[in-house]
């Protein structure tokens, strides 16, 4: 039996939308009892009973209730408490992946309302503001620009002299100046601690809504500052390399134990690099990477460029299993019901790195994804690859996914 009621503001404390033990999902539709609302309605109420699935589904129309779920744009739809769309009525089809991936819509990955940026205002970390402000803006989601300030810090404790807040405040005022360069450059009028944002020579209302801006300083040693602020947001977007010439080839001293330890997917860019989409993904597959989840983590990523994954696995010749490896990797590629067709493919060497670049020149590959389901694998990689020429100047971006971490 398929229940169906309504909720107002003061039903929120006695509904959560996840109740335990009971054993139903719990679906909750925000909408203003118009045609959009109800078709959504309809069709979650066809996924449930063909599915056999018990469900209870809650209207939501109360307009402060709506605002407290976060919802932005009508109709939208919360599963077991998240809100896996806004703005628009998917398909019978996409409701039902929504349905049987539960897991992947806790994961960051799938979320993704909002990048945050971390910059030192060098010239590699404009590019990365730059790069970030086009991601936003594609996805629709808001951009977090921060800075990590460690200069009056003895270790990772602050100074406990008045001067911390005077100098926290110039710091702010800097990092505002520098995005309001950036930002300017980019065609858009940035003014810090507005909501509003405007295309330069244009009135304040346009066609598509910007993303809104929020500017930070965070206190700490870049490193570990940077990892506890990954708790926070949906993806940490950072520039290869940083101010100070830290000598590691492949992001910097401070990218690269950021990259081992964030607790989101953190994507590095290259001061080359520039975005223009993500029509083709190379998923760096190992036997470790055999997780349905990671799978499904990326494939909703391309989803939202359109993009195309390659499943690219490296290492010797005659490996046992890889057969299974690619029969897994397919079934759950099928799973997360996306139209593009599987690409699976085998390179023979032992330089993993050297493949992996020699696939993505081949196949104009424009995001390299490795997930460290197991980090010991990550590990592996940033020591091959510090000195390798070809990473070392290529200007791909690379996209970190922790998989079973990188969870709300």
């Amino acid at each position: 039996m398929k229940e169906l009621a309504t909720i107002g503001l003061a039903d929120l404390e006695a509904c959560t939308g996840n109740c335990q033990g009971c054993g139903k999902i719990h679906v909750k539709i925000f909408g203003a009892h118009n045609a959009s609302s109800r078709l959504l309605n309809e069709r979650v109420r066809l996924v449930l009973e063909a599915n056999g699935m018990d469900g209870k589904i809650l209207e939501v129309a109360d307009p402060k209730a709506i605002q407290l779920h976060g919802v932005r744009m009508l109709p939208a739809l919360m599963i077991e408490g998240e809100l896996v769309l806004q703005g628009f009525v998917p398909s019978v089809t996409e409701i039902t992946l929504f349905m049987k991936n539960k897991e992947l819509l806790k994961s960051k990955m799938f979320q993704l309302h909002t990048l945050s940026v971390a910059v030192d205002m060098s010239d590699v970390s404009e590019n990365a503001l730059s790069f970030a402000w086009k991601m936003a803006n594609k996805m629709e989601c808001d951009l977090e620009i921060v800075y990590a300030m460690d200069s009056i810090f003895e270790g990772t404790v602050p100074s406990a002299s008045g001067f911390l807040s005077s100098y926290s405040k110039t710091m702010q005022s800097e990092l505002d100046t520098f995005i309001t360069a950036t930002m300017h450059a980019l065609g858009v009028e940035y003014h810090p601690h507005s909501e509003f944002l405007v295309k330069s020579g244009e009135v304040a209302k346009t066609e598509k809504k910007l993303p809104n801006i929020v500017s930070k300083v965070i206190y700490g040693a870049p490193d570990v500052a940077l990892r506890e602020h990954s708790l926070h947001t949906d993806m940490l977007i950072m520039g290869a390399t940083g101010r100070g010439g830290l000598g590691k080839r492949l992001f910097g001293s401070v990218s690269v134990e950021v990259s081992k330890g964030a607790h989101c997917p953190v994507l590095f860019v290259s001061k080359e690099a520039e975005f223009s989409g993500f029509e083709n993904i190379l998923y760096a597959s190992d036997f470790d990477s055999l997780n349905a989840l990671s799978i499904q983590q990326t494939v909703s990523f391309a989803k939202r460029f359109d993009g195309q994954v390659h499943f690219v696995h490296v290492g010797p010749g005659g490996e046992a299993n890889l057969e299974i490896q690619r029969e897994r990797f397919e079934s759950n590629f099928g799973e997360s019901g996306y139209g593009k067709p599987f690409i699976f493919s085998k390179m023979v060497s032992d330089d993993i790195v050297g493949a992996l670049y020699e696939y993505a020149f081949y196949h104009q590959i424009d995001l390299l994804v490795f997930v460290t389901h197991h980090r010991a694998f990550w590990d592996n990689i940033l020591h091959k690859s510090v000195t390798n020429e070809v990473l070392a100047s290529s200007d791909i971006p690379i996209l970190v996914i922790h998989s079973d971490d990188d969870m709300l």
